[in-house]
């Protein structure tokens, strides 16, 4: 294991995890085992050890940027999610941004590493349209109830090891239902998520465990890419579209290296794009009013 992948992170360095800001957002890269739920209010102490470690992130983050509030979570991504998470520095943003999820505005990217060869896609492309719905343990399925609620997920190919039953896919998230991607992965297209033990209790086949090390608790999703309606503070062409990778994390690279499936460069580093041209230079950045942060791609697998 990377040394890095041991590092645990104390109160005082989560801004580590931000990989973008400018004057109304902050965009970090998720590491697993983080819950996105913190106060409920400015001033509510929460007896939570989970949740204290989120509230510590926002007042590192307010700290950090010197805000005179706690940042406002936009959207939420599970426990187990790495990958891009967008706050807002203002409770006008945190509206706006919470408007754009709702009527889905906001392009929702991840990857997958998944239980299955290439023979077990139909195609290159797909798209899962199944209802979901949840009992009332939390337990989520793929439901034919009138309660149950539209669920769309669209999914890519990206490669197959040659070596054992696993696959990288990109998926698109039209929803944001709890558990979807999970629920859609394993239960339609049957292609569970690699360490997805709740809804995939099926052991993992000799040939897989002999040749890779899968870390207890360590689910293989990532949220690779937000892209989110922005608005320049001058000139003409005002509106634009803001693509922000988050980087892969390493334990998840080197688990692509070792099975033999090609990345691509912008997934291992992250990066920006505007109307879907990626952009580099400080310059450039900066003329959108914000700013590319070193973003720590070896994030601990353990908080």
């Amino acid at each position: 294991m990377h040394p890095a992948l041991k590092r645990i992170p104390n109160s005082r360095s989560w801004a580590r995890y931000a990989i973008y800001a400018d004057h109304s957002i902050i965009v970090l890269n998720k590491p697993p085992g983080l819950i996105c739920q913190g106060l409920k209010s400015q001033g509510e102490v929460s007896p939570s050890r989970d949740v204290d470690k989120f509230n510590d992130l926002l007042r590192d983050l307010k700290d950090r940027f010197h805000m005179s509030n706690l940042p406002y979570a936009a959207h939420r991504l599970d426990k187990s999610t790495t990958g891009a998470l967008v706050l807002a520095k203002n409770l006008v943003t945190a509206r706006q941004l919470a408007q754009q999820f709702q009527t889905r505005t906001v392009s929702k990217t991840y990857l997958a590493l998944v239980r299955g060869g290439a023979k077990s896609f139909p195609s290159k492309y797909g798209e899962i349209r199944k209802a979901l719905e949840i009992n009332e343990e939390g337990r989520v399925s793929i439901g034919a109830a009138c309660d149950a609620k539209f669920a769309a997920t669209d999914w890519e190919l990206i490669g197959s090891s040659t070596k054992v039953p696993l696959s990288l896919l990109r998926l698109t998230l039209h929803t944001g239902l709890k558990h979807q991607l999970r629920v859609h992965l394993a239960h339609s297209l049957h292609t569970p998520i690699l360490g997805d033990t709740l809804y995939s209790r099926k052991p993992l086949s000799e040939k897989i465990t002999n040749l890779i090390h899968i870390p207890q608790n360590r689910l293989f999703l990532h949220s690779s890419r937000l892209t989110l309606s922005r608005y320049k503070k001058t000139g003409t062409k005002r509106h634009f579209r803001l693509g922000i990778t988050a980087a892969l994390p390493g334990d998840f690279v080197s688990m692509c290296n070792d099975l033999g499936i090609q990345l691509d460069p912008m997934d291992i580093s992250g990066g920006l794009c505007v109307d879907d041209v990626p952009v580099g230079g400080n310059s450039t950045i900066e003329n959108l009013q914000g700013k590319w942060l070193r973003p720590w791609r070896h994030l601990p697998t353990e908080l």
